[in-house]
């Protein structure tokens, strides 16, 4: 046998050595747990929107009515269901439920888990879309059916689309060749057509750098030049297949729920929703088994973006949130944290320091990453009370 031979065999043998060794020690893991029943242990029932262009959006609702509505709106690459976890203390929906609040979980178009699968479209449109014709569906679905102004509470894109929704974006032109643009009356009656609002490591631009993994890519002498290519592939995908179809990670875990825990607790995807130190592995898969999902490669598109331009704009290019935050008014709690890789500069100078909301507020939560700000270790006893005290300020300034 040849040299090569050799070092071909030995390679193939080293590999699958390996592999089995991972496979054995998975075999010895421990299954993650659940507490399914805890999610229908108190009323809750599904209900409906229907978008200005016929998308219907399936929403949870805990039910109690006649009180303070409190409308979720989720993440990239996730749906509404990372709020709602089968975990008491990871499960910010149930915890203001539970507080006497009437819990509106959404999720946007093409996202969502039976019996919440929201209708999808034809897989081609931006977060614009969202901002312009999801979240106008969801605000006014919800006050019609409450009689009250709801609170927005968005997790990463949820407050984005919340930012964009606050300044007036509207789409003009059809959906072939759509432009969009933000008009300022109807900016002014959707800042009065909330009570108000919490955002989760939600930046309005990322002109501070990232946080976290991000800041170390962007040392990379590769980064910036990566973005035009990554631009690129996204927009020749999108000719092809306009869908990224994050769900099937959801049906690994769920095929695999001991690989899935694994994955939860030091994978790849792990390390880019939060930080795994502040993450119990069993709320981990959960939230990889409920709430990844789908985006479109547009909406892809332009978060990449902000790499290659820290402004927030529309899909084109065309039109500037970033800039105009200053003219948003609706009471705002900001939340991030020092391990964010949103960077928390981001959302402190661009978004608390610009908009001209009274009240408002700005929290930085030490050692917390991304989506453990909804759902790690200690979001119980330190993030979900401050929300409570947030919303209950906002209800005194109602009544």
């Amino acid at each position: 046998m040849s040299r090569s031979g050799r070092l071909v065999k030995c390679s193939v043998l080293a590999a699958s050595s390996l592999g089995a060794l991972a496979l054995w020690r998975l075999r010895g893991s421990p299954l993650p747990r659940e507490d399914l029943p805890l999610l229908d242990s108190r009323e809750n029932r599904v209900e409906s929107f229907t978008t200005e262009d016929g998308i219907a959006l399936k929403l949870k609702r805990y039910v109690n009515e006649g009180a303070q509505p409190i409308l979720f709106a989720h993440g990239f690459f996730g749906n509404g269901l990372e709020f709602d976890l089968p975990h008491r203390e990871h499960n910010l929906a149930l915890y203001l439920a539970e507080q006497g609040y009437d819990v509106w979980i959404s999720s946007f178009r093409g996202c969502g888990k039976e019996p919440y699968r929201c209708d999808t479209g034809d897989w081609r449109h931006s977060v614009d879309h969202l901002a312009a014709l999801d979240a106008p569906a969801l605000v006014k679905g919800v006050s019609e059916a409450t009689g009250r102004k709801p609170i927005w509470i968005g997790h990463s894109m949820g407050g984005i689309v919340l930012y964009m929704y606050l300044l007036g974006a509207k789409l003009v032109g059809d959906d072939g060749g759509f432009r969009v643009s933000t008009d300022p009356e109807l900016a002014r009656e959707r800042n009065t057509s909330l009570l108000g609002a919490v955002t989760i490591g939600s930046p309005p631009g990322l002109h501070c750098g990232g946080g976290d993994w991000i800041a170390k890519l962007e040392r990379l002498p590769f980064y910036a030049a990566a973005t035009p290519f990554i631009m690129r592939y996204l927009a020749s995908l999108g000719r092809i297949n306009p869908r990224i179809a994050m769900s099937r990670l959801r049906d690994l875990v769920t095929r695999f729920p001991r690989l899935g825990r694994v994955l939860a607790k030091r994978g790849p995807i792990a390390m880019f929703l939060y930080n795994p130190d502040n993450v119990d592995a069993d709320v981990g898969y959960s939230l990889l088994k409920s709430a990844a999902d789908n985006v479109t490669t547009s909406m892809a598109a332009q978060i990449v973006a902000l790499a290659a331009d820290p402004d927030l704009k529309d899909y084109n290019g065309e039109c500037n949130y970033t800039v105009d935050m200053h003219t948003i008014t609706a009471p705002i709690f900001f939340i991030t944290g020092t391990v964010d890789f949103v960077g928390a500069d981001n959302v402190r100078e661009y978004g608390y320091e610009q908009v001209a909301s009274d009240p408002k507020r700005f929290k930085n939560y030490q050692d917390y990453g991304h989506t453990d700000l909804v759902m790690g270790k200690r979001v119980y006893e330190e993030v979900y009370p401050e929300i409570l005290a947030w919303v209950e300020e906002l209800a005194r300034l109602e009544g």
